[in-house]
């Protein structure tokens, strides 16, 4: 950045010294300035993707447990239906029974 001479005297910086090194700088400056927002950019790519890739994963285990759990509902049914069918009494019973409590707990204020 400082110029010296061979014999190790100085001569004084001019206005033409400091419009160059200025220019100089300000190519730099600009130069940073290109190299920070494509830093940038390639972050916000690559949060993006993990962002993208974190919502793939939530949602397959979404879709994982919603298929787990109609699984469970559709064996129940399954249960409740075959109860029915070999103890017709007994569910009627059931729902005579249930259906009294809550008219009871209904009426009540």
């Amino acid at each position: 950045m400082a110029t010296s001479s061979s014999s190790g005297s100085r001569k004084a910086p001019t206005v033409e010294d400091l419009e160059k090194k200025i220019d100089v700088l300000q190519q730099d400056i600009g130069e940073l300035t290109g190299l920070m927002a494509e830093m940038g950019k390639a972050q916000a790519a690559k949060l993006s993707d993990e962002a993208e890739a974190q919502a793939r994963k939530f949602r397959e285990k979404g879709e994982q447990a919603a298929a787990e759990a109609k699984a469970q509902v559709e064996h129940l049914q399954s249960n409740a239906n075959d109860f029915i069918r070999t103890q017709p009494a007994t569910a009627i019973g059931m729902a005579a029974g249930l259906g009294f409590l809550v008219g009871m707990l209904m009426t009540r204020r």
